[in-house]
C-alpha cells in the first residue's frame, strides 16, 4: 500500500513538471514577457524581397521590435511602406536611420536601426502621418548595385573607346609612327658624335650664361645707384633749361634791337661811302694839282661846241 502512494506522488510530480515545461515553451513561443510597443513607419525605395513579414528590428544589433506589415505606397509605387512595432522606451531619435540588412548566410533580411545621437530630440509623429516616420538609408546591397552599375557603365565606355583606339585606321597610324621612331633612332645613332659635340657646346654656353648671370647683381646695384641720382640730374637739367630759355629770350631781344637799327645802319654806311668817295676824289685832285688846296679845284675845260 505504501509503494502505491509513492508511485502516485511521482506521477503527479511528473505531470506537474511536464505541464510547467509546456507552459514555459508556449510562453517562449508566444514571445516571452509581454511588452508595450510604439508603431513607426519606414519608407524604402529598394526591393525588400528577402524581408519576411515578421522580420526582426535591431537597434545597433539589439532586438527592439519586429515588422508588422509590408505594403506598397499607393501614392508612389516606387516606395515600400514598412510598419514596425518597437518596444516603448527605445531611443528612436530624429537622426535615427533604418537600413535593410542580410542576416548571415541564410539570406533572411531584417531592419537595422542606427544613429540616434545623445542630444537629438525624440522622433514624433508629424501632422497628417499615421505613425512617426523613420528615415531610411540605402542598404549595402543597393550601394553595391549602384557601384556595379556605374562600374559596368564605365567598362562599357572604356570598351568602346578601346575599340575606336584599336581600329584599323589607328593601327596603321601607330605602325607608321613606330616606323618613324625607328628611322629617327637610327639617325640619332648615326649622328651621336655630333649630338655629343652639340651638348658639349651647350654646356659651355650654359657656363658662360651662369658667369654672366653672376655679374647681374652688381649691374643691378649700379643701375639702382644711377637711378637714385636721376632725380638730381633731372632737377639740374630743368634748371639749365630755364637758364637756356632766359638766355634765348635775351638773344631774341638783342636780335630784335639789331633788326630795328638796321635801316639807320644802312643809311650811315651809305653816307660813309659817299664821304669816302668824296675824299678819294679830293685826294686824286690834290695829287694832280696841289694848288687846288689853296685856289680850289681847276674848272673843267669846255668841250668842243661849248
Amino acid at each position: 500500500m505504501e509503494s502505491r502512494v509513492n508511485y502516485a506522488l511521482v506521477g503527479v510530480f511528473v505531470l506537474a513538471l511536464s505541464a510547467a515545461a509546456i507552459a514555459v515553451l508556449l510562453w517562449l513561443a508566444a514571445g516571452g514577457p509581454r511588452h508595450s510597443y510604439t508603431r513607426y513607419l519606414v519608407l524604402m525605395s529598394e526591393s525588400v524581397w528577402a524581408l519576411p513579414p515578421d522580420a526582426a528590428v535591431r537597434y545597433n544589433g539589439v532586438k527592439v521590435g519586429h515588422v508588422t506589415a509590408i505594403s506598397l505606397d499607393p501614392q508612389n509605387p516606387q516606395e515600400v511602406r514598412i510598419v514596425l512595432d518597437i518596444i516603448d522606451g527605445t531611443p528612436i531619435k530624429t537622426d535615427t536611420h533604418a537600413t535593410l540588412q542580410m542576416q548571415g548566410i541564410t539570406g533572411i533580411a531584417f531592419i537595422s536601426l542606427t544613429g540616434g545621437s545623445k542630444g537629438a530630440p525624440q522622433l514624433t509623429r508629424k501632422p497628417g502621418e499615421p505613425y512617426p516616420v523613420i528615415p531610411s538609408a540605402p542598404s549595402l546591397l543597393q550601394r553595391l548595385d549602384v557601384i556595379l552599375t556605374e562600374v559596368g557603365g564605365s567598362l562599357t565606355t572604356v570598351s568602346k573607346r578601346l575599340g575606336i583606339l584599336l581600329s584599323d585606321r589607328n593601327m596603321k597610324h601607330l605602325s607608321s609612327a613606330i616606323t618613324n621612331l625607328d628611322t629617327l633612332s637610327g639617325r640619332l645613332a648615326a649622328n651621336s658624335s655630333r649630338i655629343g659635340d652639340t651638348l658639349t657646346q651647350f654646356n659651355a654656353t650654359l657656363r658662360d650664361i651662369r658667369r654672366s648671370t653672376s655679374k647681374l647683381p652688381g649691374l643691378i646695384d649700379n643701375m639702382n645707384h644711377s637711378v637714385s641720382k636721376l632725380p638730381t640730374l633731372v632737377d639740374k637739367l630743368d634748371h639749365s633749361t630755364q637758364r637756356f630759355n632766359s638766355a634765348a629770350d635775351k638773344v631774341g631781344s638783342a636780335a630784335l634791337s639789331v633788326q630795328r637799327a638796321m635801316p639807320q645802319l644802312d643809311s650811315a654806311l651809305q653816307q660813309l661811302g659817299d664821304a669816302a668817295n668824296t675824299y678819294r676824289r679830293l685826294g686824286e685832285q690834290l695829287q694832280h694839282d696841289p694848288s687846288a688846296l689853296l685856289y680850289g679845284p681847276t674848272p673843267r675845260k669846255p668841250g668842243p661846241g661849248e
